[in-house]
């Protein structure tokens, strides 16, 4: 994900297990609800049972969530209440920048992963309808180009979550200072494809975006999708998870996106939670919830600060192997020899492999990847992109596990 992640993660991975936000003004919907229905049941001998919702209204109406992220986006939707902004020189601006860079995006980028992800993933696209992708930050759109027909998508990270700015509330310097903000919080995942944990800890203060959503919101709206619903997560006693009403956002963990394209509709859940062993066990509330959540996935793993290669995330990794059916990743992710050693995948090689990048000088390559390179080089397909740390030489690696079992 980050390159400084490892290094914060080995520190104490320096997190609240949840974080408390401005109290609502609204006092209308100051009332925590507890919704029981359809999916994402947590089940235990000693946890009381939740059920999140997962069903959303069958039509799109206009709300502030969707009216608010297509502003953010540049995108002048037809009925929006909140067009007029873009007579003002800050969303003007904005729009024009947010335009130019998307559509340099996805000529340079996203639609060659999804071109790839065609042809390559076509029976994790098939088979698999939820991705965890941990490690994410706020990075929906490279899950999303490689997997489009999930219905869930399950992303954790450090990052505090915030909430959307009251657009109609700024005045002009208001509007200038946050557009500016909001455009430089964009920065390394339109550069160089991933996020940096120091920048984005910055950017994403209460002060300037205000957590991660509103980038979120925006990755979601400028994907083509309609933002349907939020909702934020918490913990209650430390032995179930709730939702919350927007409003309400008192000590939440967690939110909830309902997001809508065409006729298919998606959960997007994002968490900030250390993943450490210590935090990060069959006994927390957490753990059960993404284990419960994640069984026959596919998991997507990209600039991760070589986490998983550390002891103190052995069950994260062990959560991984077992629940997911496939499972994406460049270099950063799951040691090769680790999967290799389960017996469970046949692991296929894309790309070129290099040394770490120089954040990491006390790693080595490793063993299993080179052994495959020099074993059968010729038979390792390149990539047509460019995702993660090795920007600048453009010597990118990309391992796709897929489980034997599942494997057709």
């Amino acid at each position: 994900m980050k390159q400084c992640y490892f290094l914060l993660a080995a520190l104490g991975m320096i997190i609240m297990h949840s974080c408390s936000e401005a109290k609502s003004t609204n006092k209308k919907k100051d009332e925590i609800k507890t919704v029981s229905v359809k999916k994402d049941t947590l089940v235990s001998d000693s946890l009381k049972t939740v059920a999140l919702q997962d069903s959303v209204p069958q039509a799109v109406e206009k709300n502030r969530f969707n009216e608010i992220s297509a502003i953010l986006a540049g995108m002048q939707d037809e009925g929006n209440a909140l067009n007029y902004l873009f007579d003002t020189i800050a969303w003007k601006e904005n729009r024009e920048f947010m335009n130019a860079s998307w559509k340099k995006l996805e000529t340079n980028r996203l639609n060659k992963l999804s071109k790839w992800g065609d042809k390559e993933l076509i029976q994790a696209n098939k088979n698999c309808k939820t991705v965890f992708y941990p490690f994410s930050g706020p990075d929906f759109i490279t899950a999303n180009a490689f997997f489009p027909k999930a219905d869930k998508m399950i992303m954790l990270g450090l990052e505090p979550i915030g909430s959307l700015p009251q657009l109609d509330k700024f005045d002009g310097q208001d509007s200038k200072d946050y557009a500016n903000d909001f455009r430089k919080s964009l920065t390394d995942i339109f550069e160089k494809s991933y996020f940096i944990t120091q920048y984005m800890l910055r950017d994403f203060q209460k002060q300037k975006v205000n957590g991660l959503l509103p980038v979120l919101c925006f990755f979601i709206k400028k994907t083509n999708h309609q933002i349907v619903d939020i909702k934020y997560l918490v913990k209650k006693n430390n032995d179930s998870i709730e939702e919350v009403d927007y409003d309400t956002r008192k000590n939440f963990f967690g939110v909830k996106v309902i997001c809508k394209k065409d006729t298919l509709t998606k959960t997007i859940y994002y968490f900030r939670y250390d993943v450490s062993n210590k935090q990060f066990n069959d006994t927390c509330v957490f753990y059960k919830f993404i284990n419960k959540q994640t069984p026959n996935s596919v998991t997507y793993v990209k600039s991760a600060s070589y986490l998983l290669h550390a002891n103190f995330m052995s069950n994260m990794k062990k959560l991984i192997l077992n629940n997911s059916n496939y499972l994406l990743q460049d270099d950063t992710g799951i040691p090769y020899d680790d999967i290799d050693k389960t017996k469970l995948f046949t692991i296929k090689l894309y790309g070129k492999y290099v040394q770490p990048v120089k954040n990491f000088p006390y790693l080595r390559m490793q063993k299993g990847i080179v052994k495959a390179f020099e074993t059968d080089s010729a038979s390792i397909p390149d990539l047509p992109f460019h995702l993660g740390y090795h920007w600048q030489s453009k010597k990118d690696l990309l391992m796709l596990a897929t489980k034997i079992q599942t494997k057709k």
